[in-house]
């Protein structure tokens, strides 16, 4: 595949999920929908905010201003945006996963945190509160679950963590969406989602869970008993209200007498490998590793409306799909980058404004 090729079926694989978004307008009176998600399109590949990005590209075109970006966006309704992404990545999937038989798949779930020091982040709906970090207690939270078949990545879905939802209801979402397009053989968990209403859903919609134990004390005295490489036991924990889920404790202890522990309801547990659970919990590292990308793929913006942080959010995870996408077409027979996706699509972007007969 040559630079042109590849450049014709970027750009055609971007107009397609932008053609697939849309503004909640009564009137288009100057810009059309294609203008504003070109300005977005432009703004998350420079990692800008969109009035830089509308000056920069105002230059040779005539593209909507960063105030009226952010004045459309913040008319979104929450619902619509995230239907319309889940089309999105219900699209990308199928680009994917070509195959109409449902794969077996792993699949992650976690909750990205974007620091915010914004005055209302007290009394926002959209702000959460966290762990200390850059300054601030305070974080906008969007939860993703990513799946993992045969080499194959995606995003399935992302949902805004509001202030007055629950973890558990984030989590039966985000699993309900994606066992509509593959079989989870297991989901990888970190201990924030420790919680008896979330294992005990998890089970009721036949979800094998691996996630790293809690060290209380109880705990400790279990893994200072181990002499051997591995050993699993009944386990359950339980809630303020008094609820129990049942999980197995499975304990691995390492020639340098370090332990770690795991809760599991993946069946036949006893007859896996430590070396199983250790390598089965790697592959979770996926999704912060994509994080990490998705990032060079956002857009920058101050505002403090929960509806434009997700949607720019989305977006990131849209173009990152979309890189994932073009990996697996091409294969490995070309070294192709993050970085690459943005210079090409910047490079002939400004190359076909610049001469519109190319």
């Amino acid at each position: 595949m040559n630079l042109s090729e590849l450049k014709t079926l970027l750009i055609s694989a971007k107009n397609e999920f932008n053609n697939m978004l849309c503004l909640n307008r009564s009137k288009k009176i100057k810009y059309e929908d294609r203008q504003y998600f070109d300005l977005i399109a432009f703004s998350s590949l420079w990692n800008a905010a969109g009035e830089d990005s509308s000056k920069i590209m105002n230059v040779i075109d005539d593209v909507p201003s960063g105030d009226a970006l952010m004045q459309q966006l913040q008319k979104l309704d929450l619902e619509l945006v995230e239907e319309q992404f889940d089309k999105v990545f219900e699209h990308q999937f199928k680009k994917v996963f070509k195959k109409k038989k449902k794969p077996n798949t792993i699949a992650i779930i976690d909750v990205h945190e974007q620091e915010t020091y914004s005055k209302e982040k007290r009394t926002s709906e959209d702000i959460r509160g966290g762990k200390h970090k850059n300054g601030t207690n305070f974080f906008f939270h969007f939860a993703t679950i990513q799946i993992l078949a045969k080499n194959k990545i995606l995003t399935l879905k992302v949902k805004l963590y509001r202030r007055q939802q629950s973890l558990k209801k984030i989590v039966e979402e985000l699993v309900r969406q994606t066992q509509k397009y593959v079989k989870i053989k297991v989901l990888l968990l970190d201990r924030g989602f420790r919680n008896v209403k979330i294992v005990n859903e998890l089970e009721y919609l036949q979800v094998p869970i691996l996630m790293p134990c809690v060290k209380d004390e109880k705990t400790r005295k279990e893994l200072a008993k181990l002499d051997k490489n591995k050993k699993i036991i009944k386990w359950w924990f339980k809630n303020t209200k008094g609820e129990f889920a049942d999980v197995k404790l499975v304990m691995i202890k390492f020639s340098d007498d370090k332990e770690i522990g795991f809760y599991t309801t993946i069946p036949f547990a006893r007859l896996k490998t430590a070396k199983y659970f250790l390598n089965l919990y790697k592959k979770r590292w996926n999704i912060e590793t994509g994080y990490r990308l998705q990032n060079q793929l956002l857009a920058r913006t101050t505002c403090i409306k929960g509806i434009v942080r997700y949607f720019y959010f989305c977006y990131a995870v849209a173009m990152h799909n979309l890189w994932l996408c073009i990996k697996c077409e091409i294969g490995k027979t070309i070294l192709f980058t993050v970085n690459k996706m943005k210079f090409i699509l910047v490079y002939f972007w400004i190359t076909t404004h610049l001469n519109p007969e190319l």
